[in-house]
């Protein structure tokens, strides 16, 4: 962390204090990770080291009418590649776990996702793993403890099995009644395994497993379709579900609460999912437009936010980022971007040149008779003009506010309200000065003694994370 950011207890007026913005095109650095020689590559995992994993076409080799893909390793600037599995054509890596095992699998006669698939570990070289008797198996996830997530069929119901493999030993996860077939998709480093169980000609539910079978995801409402795609080690799951407007969208789900966090999707599409969510919170995926396959946009939550990281590419870009697969603990992106040569494997390396500074910027109250006073007291019915300075120029800042303190680490300091005030996070428009101002009322007749708490997050182009949160400010009701 660069600087834990303490919460206020107390406040003169009221004033944030937190990091001024350094100049800079990009809160990330865009790394084009080439090719194996052929047309394409795609990003799917990363680990802490900056390692990423994926798939590449490779020169002189078709199936069934496309180039063949291999899986990769790509690190410090040099992609290579994985192999396969004897007698298999294709293979893609999957996940990568910071000691740098990779998962993924070895394929065969790959035809519009149907085919012969075998998952794999390599660690050194690549090693099949075992199945239930079928011949089939995929490797989706691995923790930090070497434990892989994935699925196979089950001979003896003829159906997907979410499973795991510990030591190259397989754990049929078994039913999660009342799903006929179920596949695990994310593991975190305490074994917790999440994916998604359905019947035939049924929606999907999304699942936990945690030494039994729980559904998370379209329980809590007249809601088809839910996946849980990955889970940190804070029991945050991420994946997508349909919500009344019947669509998909971006979900996050908080382990042992009820319902799912609905994240939306981004202006003009219609459908959004999330693949991966680190330790901080910071979850990636994509929003899309159904009509159009190609309209993709990558995307990077903030909050209960999507945001567009289309938006951070520089002037000189070629091309849109159309997915992002994994955020690592450093903030740091694997995606895939849609160029005129097709996908391209692209690192977003959050920017590590970030400096604190003491100015900050501030949230002043200076309309009328201050709402808080210098012990921190909020006057209900009394108009107060919020002012931000020092923010990023013509960008974006988000308030958050809250009932309650959640001490997290979060953009190198830490989040001090606890995300639930309805509406919140609000994304505010800055000027050419890095500056805004939002006008309010505190209502009236709110309980004595209540406490909230506020922070904003604004962009920072320069900083090791893309954003930057600044020091938290509580106030109480009289």
């Amino acid at each position: 962390m660069t600087r834990v950011s303490p919460l206020l207890g107390t406040l003169a007026g009221i004033t944030l204090l937190g990091s001024a913005l350094t100049a800079g095109d990009s809160p990330y650095t865009f790394v084009d990770l080439g090719t194996l020689g052929g047309p394409e590559s795609v990003a799917m995992g990363l680990n802490d080291s900056r390692q990423v994993v994926g798939w590449a076409s490779i020169p002189g080799c078709s199936v069934n009418g496309h180039p063949c893909r291999r899986a990769f390793l790509w690190q410090q600037g040099t992609m290579i590649d994985l192999g396969l599995l004897a007698g298999d054509e294709e293979s893609v890596a999957r996940a990568i776990n910071n000691a740098g095992m990779i998962v993924g699998t070895s394929e065969s006669n790959v035809i519009a996702g149907s085919g012969t698939f075998h998952g794999f570990l390599h660690f050194g070289s690549m090693s099949a793993l075992p199945d239930l008797g079928e011949g089939q198996s995929f490797a989706h996830d691995i923790n930090a403890a070497g434990v892989i997530a994935g699925h196979t069929q089950d001979p003896d119901v003829n159906r997907d099995r979410a499973v795991t493999w510990t030591g190259g030993v397989l754990d049929n996860l078994g039913d999660s009644e009342p799903h006929s077939y179920n596949r695990a998709q994310g593991i975190n480093d305490d074994g917790v395994v999440v994916g998604f169980g359905w019947n035939l000609f049924s929606p999907n539910d999304a699942l936990l497993f945690a030494g039994s079978w729980v559904t998370i995801g379209g329980i809590d409402g007249p809601f088809q379709n839910a996946e849980a795609s990955d889970v940190n080690n804070a029991g945050q799951a991420v994946g997508l579900q349909a919500f009344p407007s019947g669509a998909w969208h971006a979900a996050r789900w908080t382990i042992g609460n009820p319902g799912a966090t609905d994240l939306g999707v981004l202006p003009g599409m219609d459908h959004g999912e999330l693949y991966d969510i680190n330790n901080l919170g910071q979850a990636v995926g994509r929003s899309y437009y159904v009509p159009d396959p190609l309209m993709s946009r990558a995307v990077v939550t903030m909050g209960d936010t999507l945001v567009d990281l289309n938006d951070f590419a520089p002037n000189d870009f070629d091309g849109v980022l159309f997915e992002a697969r994994e955020i690592n603990d450093n903030g740091d992106i694997a995606a895939t971007a849609l160029t005129d040569t097709g996908f391209r494997a692209v690192l977003l390396l959050a920017n590590d040149s970030f400096t604190w500074t003491d100015e900050g910027f501030a949230l002043d109250g200076v309309q009328g008779t201050p709402s808080l006073d210098g012990e921190g007291v909020m006057l209900g019915g009394t108009p107060v003009e919020l002012a931000l300075t020092n923010a990023a120029p013509n960008s974006t800042a988000w308030l958050v506010v809250g009932t309650a303190e959640a001490q997290v680490p979060f953009k190198g300091g830490v989040i001090v309200p606890a995300l639930n005030v309805p509406g919140f996070p609000l994304p505010f428009p800055t000027d050419a000065r890095g500056a805004f101002s939002f006008q309010t009322t505190w209502p009236v007749g709110l309980p004595s003694g209540l406490t909230s708490y506020y922070q904003y997050w604004i962009v920072d182009p320069a900083g090791p994370f893309g954003f930057a949160a600044s020091n938290g400010v509580s106030a109480t009701t009289l």
